[in-house]
């Protein structure tokens, strides 16, 4: 690169340095691009569209199948969250949901405490996934968050043979 190149390119550095920063971009911004063939202008606007475009065109190869955003997060919306009240009521889930699903999963204070021997009495939230032969993997964030309780639980079996374990999150 020959020496003038070098000097223009330090003094376009020190032009863009100086100008003012913003933490947040406003209708009518501009944006300064390279391009291809040459830099340009693009309005802020514009390019927010022409990303959001872009991610909401691709497809995405997930474990359901390829998918654009937009269908995965449709899919997962139109799950409706299981909401267990009692021990029980979590077991029983094992047998009327369907086979090598996860889902959005409700506990009240009471499953909790029931689930967890007396160990917590506050709901949780989270996932659970039924496998064959009723068998369910649970993850929870229980309360605030503080705390995580995973688990394998096999709803057809004697309620004694589940194992649960939580973590306090320091």
């Amino acid at each position: 690169m020959d020496r003038n190149v070098k000097e223009r390119l330090n003094v376009a550095d020190q032009m863009i340095n100086a100008l003012p920063t913003k933490t947040e971009p406003v209708t009518g911004d501009k944006v300064l691009l390279s391009g291809a063939s040459e830099e340009y202008l693009i309005d802020y606007d514009k390019l927010a569209t022409a990303i959001l475009n872009k991610l909401t065109s691709k497809t995405f190869t997930l474990d359901q199948g390829t998918k654009t955003l937009v269908a995965a997060l449709n899919e997962l919306n139109s799950k409706t969250s299981v909401y267990a009240t009692s021990k029980q009521d979590f077991l029983n889930l094992g047998t009327k949901l369907k086979v090598g699903i996860s889902y959005p999963l409700y506990l009240s204070a009471t499953a909790m405490q029931e689930i967890t021997n007396a160990t917590y009495t506050i709901t949780g939230k989270g996932i659970v996934y039924v496998g064959a032969g009723s068998q369910m993997d649970i993850l929870c964030m229980i309360g605030a968050g503080d705390v995580i309780l995973t688990g394998r639980i096999y709803a057809d079996q004697d309620p004694l043979l589940y194992r649960i374990k939580t973590e306090k999150i320091v």
